[in-house]
């Protein structure tokens, strides 16, 4: 009876935080085999995992291409958001033609109106003296001269209420230019949102095409890319949060009531003022009134010449104030008319405004819809990686087993059992098989750590594994002028030393794509690209990597540090 062992081969890969990532591969081999195996089952295993290989291998055809049209799609909405974009421009150009245009007009209509009060109180001052005087000379008059005054005080009164209504209408007028005002704020935060948000797709989609180029990625990158992507898609959420709370407050309501109000009082004070005015006026007019017919009674009757020119002052007098009567029905007119005008400009302003908030609402569906399809894309792009990743660590187990057999004195050992497990995120890889093998037992670990320290507000965000490329990171809130700072990678103790010194006007933004600075090696830059790069061919690779930052004082303002250790 042959006897029968099994061999297990285990690789885990586990992930505890983005500043310390380990990678562990475990492989044993338990090799009691039995001298009796059989060439033909051997034959029929080897067929069965060249056809599981062809299998995965279309697999992997069919997930290109469906990154493909995702790539498609991407490109097909930014195209759309630079058109929405142009629409909003616009907009806000004829929008801020036509407030221009309004206050023009204003203006004029303001200036002829107050040169028309200017005229009335003119004609007033030069009526009450010349009305008084009439008094005085002839009693047979006051009811006329009474008529006068009392039409005069409607005409008056009349033109206080043009002034309310105009007053009124400049009032709605400023409110109407600071909803405008908060809208085209708004509308400039919504412009920086679809610009950072393209930002971070462009820049998605380059980690994308860099990931795919890379097929034979080592395990410590491919975890390294798992983390920045985790940590950068949590913080583009807290911000998306951020940015959707204060898009959606709306003050409008606020500032309408609160104008209505300090309105209301400011007439109100002025009513008030008005009216105290008119009484003391009344007043002081009844006493002069009096003390002039006192005077009249005692006084000698005047001679018929004066009669006669008073009678034709007072026919004088009666035609002016017809005049001025029939200006008033002019007036009225044109009050009317600057009415009309003020309500197209509300119907005006109220389309404006629903057609801004159902752009606003498409641009807000449109910006979702390409979130919900970004985060598929790379829902999808990780299981990808997932599944490369144990497709090479299942080529590298099998290669073992071979190379091992083939060293002996041939294949002589039967495939039994395959158990194949992937679980992706933070829980990392697991793959596990179990076959027939030789009588030996090996365990080897390989962990990486890295370590980043900073003095201030830039710091080293990423380091490649394979010495590519360098990027630097502004987490501040204020623009960092990095002009002669240097960069040094020490590698493996001064075995290598790489030095370069980043050129002058070089600054790192806040917010946007300047935030991220990339240095890529000599040859390694994308063609197009507009990134620095150094004059060494690589950065250098190793098991012990030193990277600092140094300003022009050549004191450390950032460090990166990335160890590997091998253990058995």
């Amino acid at each position: 009876m042959a006897s029968r062992t099994t061999s297990r081969s285990t690789v885990t890969i586990n992930k505890s935080n983005p500043a310390t990532k380990e990678y562990e591969m475990r492989q044993s081999y338990n090799m009691n085999a039995s001298p009796f195996a059989g060439s033909g089952q051997i034959h029929n295993n080897v067929s069965t995992a060249v056809e599981g290989r062809e299998r995965e291998k279309r697999d992997m055809q069919d997930l290109n291409e469906r990154l493909a049209n995702y790539i498609e799609k991407v490109r097909f909405l930014e195209a759309q958001n630079k058109k929405l974009n142009n629409e909003l421009n616009t907009l806000r150009e004829r929008w801020g033609k036509e407030a221009e245009k309004i206050r023009i007009l204003y203006e004029i209509e303001m200036d002829q109106l107050k040169k028309l009060l200017d005229e009335a109180e003119a004609a007033r001052s030069e009526l009450i003296p010349r009305i008084n005087k009439l008094e005085e000379q002839l009693h047979e008059y006051l009811h006329g001269i009474d008529e006068a005054n009392n039409q005069h005080s409607m005409d008056q009164e009349m033109i206080e209420k043009m002034n309310r209504q105009l007053s009124e209408c400049e009032g709605e007028i400023g409110l109407l230019r600071r909803r405008i005002a908060a809208l085209e704020e708004e509308r400039g935060r919504t412009k920086k949102t679809i610009n950072r948000l393209r930002d971070e797709i462009k820049r998605t989609r380059m980690d994308l095409d860099q990931e795919t180029m890379n097929h034979i990625a080592s395990e410590s990158e491919v975890q390294s890319h798992k983390d920045q992507i985790d940590f950068m898609k949590d913080s583009h959420d807290n911000e998306m949060k951020e940015l959707a709370a204060l898009a959606y407050r709306d003050t409008t309501a606020e500032n309408r009531d609160f104008w209505k109000s300090q309105m209301g009082n400011s007439l109100r004070e002025l009513q008030m003022e008005y009216d105290n005015k008119l009484e003391v006026m009344r007043g002081e007019l009844e006493n002069h009134h009096n003390v002039k017919v006192q005077e009249l009674r005692h006084s000698s009757p005047r001679e018929g010449i004066e009669s006669v020119h008073l009678k034709e002052e007072n026919i004088r007098l009666k035609t002016q104030l017809t005049n001025l009567r029939s200006k008033c029905p002019e007036l009225e007119a044109k009050n009317a008319q600057l009415e009309r005008f003020l309500e197209e400009l509300r119907r005006d302003l109220d389309r404006q405004m629903s057609d801004f908030e159902m752009e606003k609402n498409k641009l807000k569906s449109d910006l979702q819809r390409t979130q919900d399809e970004l985060d598929s894309i790379m829902k999808e792009f990780q299981n990808a990686m997932d599944m490369k990743l144990s497709l090479e660590l299942e080529i590298a187990a099998y290669r073992k087993l071979l190379e091992g057999e083939e060293s002996r004195s041939g294949l002589r050992n039967m495939m039994e059992q395959t158990i194949f497990k992937t679980s992706g995120g933070a829980e990392g890889n697991i793959v596990s098989r179990s076959a027939v093998s030789n009588s030996m037992k090996s365990e080897r670990n390989a962990k990486v750590n890295h370590q980043r320290t900073a003095k201030g507000n830039v710091i080293i965000h990423e380091t490649s594994a394979d010495g590519k490329f360098i990027i630097l990171e502004n987490t501040g809130k204020k623009d960092e002028d990095i002009s002669g700072f240097k960069i040094i990678r020490n590698i493996d103790n001064n075995r290598s030393i790489v030095q370069y010194e980043i050129p002058s006007s070089t600054v790192l933004r806040p917010e946007g794509q300047q935030k991220f600075l990339k240095i890529w090696s000599k040859g390694n830059r994308p063609m197009g690209s507009n990134d620095l790069e150094c004059q060494s061919s690589t950065w250098g690779t190793g098991m012990h990597i030193f990277t600092a930052l140094l300003n022009k004082s050549n004191e450390e303002r950032a460090t990166h540090t990335q160890k590997t250790t091998y253990t058995n």
